[in-house]
């Protein structure tokens, strides 16, 4: 994929800095010097503070999740000889032998590379690994690591095929979901029964990572028939939805599902959102007279509401990327029953090995029309935007497995970012002031970089490396720019570069801001 962006507007033409400026230049690593353009000042860069308060969990018997407190760029971990940058404080180390203890070093990165003095954790998995989160589950737990995790008899998938794919994960892998939009709609409904000794009727449990930070994973219980039709951005009549981001995650229900005023105290978690690469074990458990949301079993969200439908009907839905690693349902147990959704935009036959057959029809007011087919039916007549629902015996395959390719490991980056603002706070599409200060922001999210350029219509007036004392991390840099130095009415042209480590293409990003014609 291209990470090359265009951010801005590109109208008008860039006009050169007329003045030849010497550069201050400096010694760097891997033969690029620090030059500095003498209108140009860089905001200093503060030295990386030494992360604090680690702190370990297992979800598994042979991995371990370390987080920390820290304010940094990014973290360089280091454990058995291995070493891995992460954007934010927390990790996940997984393939590890779950009896053996592991020392781990955590150390703060600044944008230009420098490390901090090591925090030092030591853990055993087995130790903190507790296998009772899927008691009070029934069924089998689906995990997402294989060619054959989405089967067909048991999930039904909106999204474009070539976005799904498996990443690895230790010596094991998971489903990589890299689209802009991704449903997945389990055929195993949740029935709801007597209270558990937590209260809980029913629950669905999802393990899930975050990819980027625009990440975003809905979890929702729909009640018949809108698990038929397909996602959209409006709520369904009856539905309630653990809605989980980077920011935080929170319980979204129906407006007219009744109140009850349920009172929940919520637990002291220090995060309560998705994070890029890392595992977190999300529960939404439904008592009956609140819906709650648990992060690694500790309650972070609730809504006091009651759910009247004896059936729900899960669904995954993943906005902007993720991981998805792993799903279970609480509750009565109930069979998982094959079934397709036929859009009738033209006729159809109903299949051969189906046990039944509806039409679900989407109606004005947010309603669902159903008409049940006779028994032996066989052709359905177009209908749009109607959907054939067909149920299928227990041992059929509806359509194909998705094809999920294999993909490299590592944590997913975005492209850079350029933004400009003048010191008495203007910014584009407005002309900037042609006097005072105007402050340049890189936003780098490449891992393992050497450094960053940044070109002024065309001409070079920084070169900063990224490298002091080890491989580069996501990171901010800030630069005042000298209104005065540019002339006055011009369309001025930033570019900034983002430069491999390797040697190869930069990764770049433009963008363009107007000047006032008078000081």
């Amino acid at each position: 994929m291209d990470r090359r962006t265009l951010a801005g507007g590109l109208g008008g033409l860039a006009l050169v800095v007329a003045a030849v400026v010497a550069l201050r230049t400096g010694d760097a690593p891997d033969t690029l010097k620090r030059e500095i353009d003498d209108g140009v000042e860089a905001v200093q860069q503060q030295e990386p503070v030494k992360p604090a308060n680690a702190r370990a969990q297992a979800l598994d018997a042979d991995a371990l999740q370390i987080a920390w407190n820290g304010s940094a760029s990014a973290y360089e971990v280091r454990w058995n000889g291995n070493e891995q940058l992460v954007p934010g404080p927390e990790v996940e180390i997984p393939g590890l032998s779950p009896e053996e203890q592991v020392e781990v070093e955590i150390r703060a990165v600044s944008a230009t590379g420098r490390r901090s003095e090591p925090l030092k954790i030591a853990a055993t998995p087995k130790d903190l690994y507790d296998d009772k989160w899927d008691d009070q589950l029934v069924g089998q737990v689906d995990r997402f690591d294989g060619p054959e995790a989405l089967d067909p008899r048991k999930w039904r998938i909106e999204a474009e095929p070539e976005c799904l794919g498996l990443r690895p994960f230790g010596p094991s892998k998971r489903i990589d979901v890299d689209c802009s939009m991704a449903a997945f709609q389990s055929n195993t409904p949740i029935r709801f029964g007597v209270p558990a000794s937590d209260g809980a009727t029913g629950r669905a449990v999802i393990s899930v990572a975050g990819a980027v930070e625009s990440s975003h994973v809905q979890l929702t219980l729909l009640p018949a028939p809108w698990q038929y039709l397909n996602e959209t951005d409006n709520q369904p009549r009856g539905a309630v939805s653990l809605d989980i981001t980077t920011q935080g995650t929170r319980i979204v229900a129906d407006p007219d599902l009744p109140r009850t005023g349920k009172q929940v105290q919520l637990g002291d978690a220090p995060l309560t959102g998705l994070v890029a690469g890392v595992r977190h074990r999300w529960e939404m458990r439904v008592l009956p007279d609140a819906v709650l949301a648990l992060r690694d079993g500790v309650v972070v969200a609730y809504e006091p509401v009651a759910i009247k439908e004896p059936v729900v009907h899960p669904r995954i839905r993943i906005d902007g990327g993720g991981f998805l690693d792993a799903f279970g349902v609480g509750g009565v147990p109930e069979r998982c029953l094959p079934t397709e959704v036929i859009p009738l935009l033209r006729d159809a036959e109903v299949p051969e090995d189906a046990v039944a057959a509806k039409i679900v029809t989407p109606e004005p007011g947010n309603q669902v029309g159903v008409t049940d087919l006779p028994a032996g039916t066989r052709k359905v007549a177009a209908a749009h935007p109607a959907q054939l629902v067909v149920f299928r015996k227990p041992e059929s395959r509806p359509g194909t497995l998705p094809k999920l390719a294999d993909r490299p490991g590592g944590i997913k980056i975005g492209g850079p970012r350029l933004h400009v603002m003048h010191e008495d706070g203007s910014r584009p599409p407005q002309p900037l002031p042609h006097h005072g200060r105007i402050l340049v922001t890189a936003e780098i999210n490449a891992i393992g970089h050497r450094g960053i350029e940044l070109e002024l219509d065309g001409r070079r007036i920084v070169a900063l490396p990224t490298n002091e004392q080890g491989a580069a991390v996501p990171g901010r840099h800030e630069f005042w720019l000298d209104a005065k130095k540019l002339a006055p009415g011009s369309h001025a042209r930033l570019k900034l570069s983002v430069l491999p480590a390797d040697h190869g293409e930069p990764v770049t990003t433009e963008t363009v801001f107007e000047l006032g014609k008078t000081p």
